[in-house]
């Protein structure tokens, strides 16, 4: 349940956080009423591209990050902790018998800023502008998806979807998590050019959104939000106006620049801290929290976990023994305590904590006792590299045919943790390893990654948050090019081709996520067996994000104490976040 207070309205006071921004066409607005918080990505600089608020042009991950707490809402969130569904914009939804059509109500009296009526006219023209347009972010996503958009009335939206989708909507435009998409409003962007519209005048109000904010200062330093006083929620007696007059989103560096300012009071929320520079920071100012108030685990599960990728296009990576080896040498737990400070959680499948309780049921648990991946035996390593053909050769290093086996363990600079300690441990275990850092500004990985220019690669693989489902098609062959060929999902690159592995996604596809579905879990079942038994990838650690809070100014975050909602600002969710922070004093 979020909590919602009442503050009267201030008096116009100094405002203590301002960087490089012209004080005098703002309103002043006191410290203790202002909400300082930092963005996720992009901690290192300059705030990118503060005259372009389009935000579906690929790229503008700021004005994402931010525009999705203030200026624009969600037709519905989830609170991942629970599954309980929070509706919004919208009331409810209803699929037809066979999941092809899903029929929307949208919640009576929503306005946009500008006091134009948000309706069923606003769904139409986002989702058929995103299916339609392939240059702007998640237009795969509907381009798959939308056959097409039907107003039954102002109220209600009927979307009609190509196939079978039971879990279409929530995923989409309900979840609230980072790929979660808003609507926008179709009186402001119809007619423009939607490819190189910058949804950018500040004069005119732009952008526009039904969110409890409007944006009145953008610059590389920082954007500036005020809040609405006459925000439609308060107006229909759907939800008090959020505490907070003003939110401001700050550039910082990276985590010594972020804890210095978490230290000093001068940010109330911001992007993740490492285990070592929260510890330093909570040791200096008692205000300094996160989702968990005792470690080590301080941090909050996001739905991925750390994972090498294998190239398997690539020889001897297409070779399952070799997988299997490779994930004998290593040593999940030291993983964990030399990378990480025991802050996180050793995994062998791609689960999160949003679904372990649920979904590691006796059977799958079965499942993973009978391959046993999670220990670190030598022997076992020395086995599967036999039956792979190889031996060891004068120096202790696995080979075959006079040439030793290399194990570049190719790494971008936010997961370096990992790489010092797998390479001694693959060491150990006969793997002529080396760590390979990626530059600090460089994202060659990224295209690298993509069109299978590696031989190992860590990475993420993230979309467990709901169901077995969201995470396990991501191995589907749909997602494996062939080599030369670019991956269109980089959360799942290993490039895996099973077709017995495919059919039971397809099948997974069309039936509703749930545990009293025996056909489902049967399903579940069959693919963990295939996914344990073939490792396309090497799952490893849990990611738990460090998410730094502040009470100085401000309660009510959310925590392990009261998950009330995903602790992450870069999620849509975190809008539920800023409506239930109050004043501390």
């Amino acid at each position: 349940m979020i909590k919602i207070i009442k503050i009267g309205l201030s008096c116009f006071i100094s405002l203590i956080f301002v960087l490089n921004t012209n004080i005098y066409a703002l309103k002043k607005v006191p410290r203790e009423k202002t909400l300082v918080v930092t963005p996720w990505s992009d901690t290192t600089g300059p705030l990118k591209n503060a005259k372009d608020w389009h935000i579906y042009q690929i790229g503008n991950k700021n004005q994402r990050e931010i525009g999705h707490k203030t200026i624009y809402e969600s037709l519905m969130y989830t609170n991942l902790n629970t599954g309980e569904l929070v509706p919004w914009q919208a009331t409810s939804f209803d699929y037809n018998d066979d999941f092809t059509s899903v029929t929307v109500n949208l919640r009576n009296g929503v306005e946009w800023s500008d006091g134009k009526p948000f309706s069923c006219k606003d769904v139409k023209f986002t989702l058929e502008m995103l299916r339609d347009n392939s240059d702007l972010n998640y237009s795969y996503i509907y381009s798959e998806w939308v056959k097409n958009v039907k107003c039954i009335n102002d109220l209600k939206v009927q979307i009609n979807l190509t196939k079978p989708g039971p879990r279409w909507f929530h995923l989409n435009l309900a979840l609230g998590h980072e790929n979660h998409q808003v609507i926008l409003p179709a009186h402001i962007w119809e007619g423009q050019d939607v490819k190189t519209f910058t949804n950018f005048d500040l004069q005119k109000g732009w952008p526009i959104g039904t969110g409890a904010y409007k944006l009145v200062s953008s610059n590389a330093q920082q954007y500036i939000f005020d809040r609405k006083d006459d925000w439609w929620g308060a107006k229909t007696g759907f939800m008090d106006k959020p505490a907070p007059e003003r939110i401001i989103l700050v550039s910082v560096g990276g985590d010594e620049s972020m804890a210095q300012m978490i230290i000093a009071n001068q940010v109330d929320s911001g992007h993740p801290l490492q285990p070592a520079s929260f510890k330093s920071a909570i040791k200096r100012n008692k205000n300094v929290r996160s989702w968990n108030r005792k470690g080590p685990v301080w941090g909050a599960a996001d739905g991925c976990g750390y994972v090498l990728f294998m190239n398997l296009n690539k020889e001897p990576w297409d070779n399952r023994d070799v997988r299997i080896a490779i994930n004998y040498a290593i040593d999940r737990k030291q993983l964990s305590t030399i990378g990480y400070e025991n802050a996180n959680y050793p995994i062998v499948l791609p689960y999160s904590s949003y679904m372990s309780g649920r979904w590691i049921t006796p059977d799958i648990q079965k499942i993973i006792d009978k391959y046993d991946r999670d220990k670190t035996d030598h022997n076992l390593v020395a086995k599967h590299m036999k039956a792979a053909g190889y031996s060891k050769n004068s120096k202790g290093m696995w080979a075959k045919n006079g040439k030793t086996l290399k194990v570049p363990l190719r790494t971008p600079q936010w997961l370096a943790p990992l790489a010092p300690p797998m390479s001694v441990q693959l060491k150990k275990a006969g793997f002529d390893a080396s760590p390979v850092l990626e530059p600090e500004a460089s994202s060659a990985w990224v295209d690298d990654l993509a069109l299978g220019k590696f031989e190992t690669m860590f990475m993420v693989h993230c979309g467990s948050l709901g169901e077995p489902y969201e995470t396990l098609k991501d191995l589907h062959s749909s997602f494996a090019p062939d080599e030369g060929g670019k991956c269109n999902n980089l959360i799942a690159c290993s490039r895996y081709k099973n077709p017995v592995y495919d059919t039971i996604i397809d099948e997974l596809e069309k039936i509703p996520g749930s545990l009293k579905n025996d056909r489902y879990t049967d399903l579940v079942n069959q693919a963990v067996d295939i996914y344990l038994r073939d490792m396309p990838e090497i799952m490893l650690l849990e990611e738990l994000h460090v998410v730094v809070y502040n009470e100085k100014y401000w309660k009510g975050w959310p925590g392990g104490d009261d998950p009330y909602a995903a602790p992450y600002p870069c999620w849509e969710a975190w809008n539920l976040i800023v409506h239930n922070v109050q004043p501390t004093n």
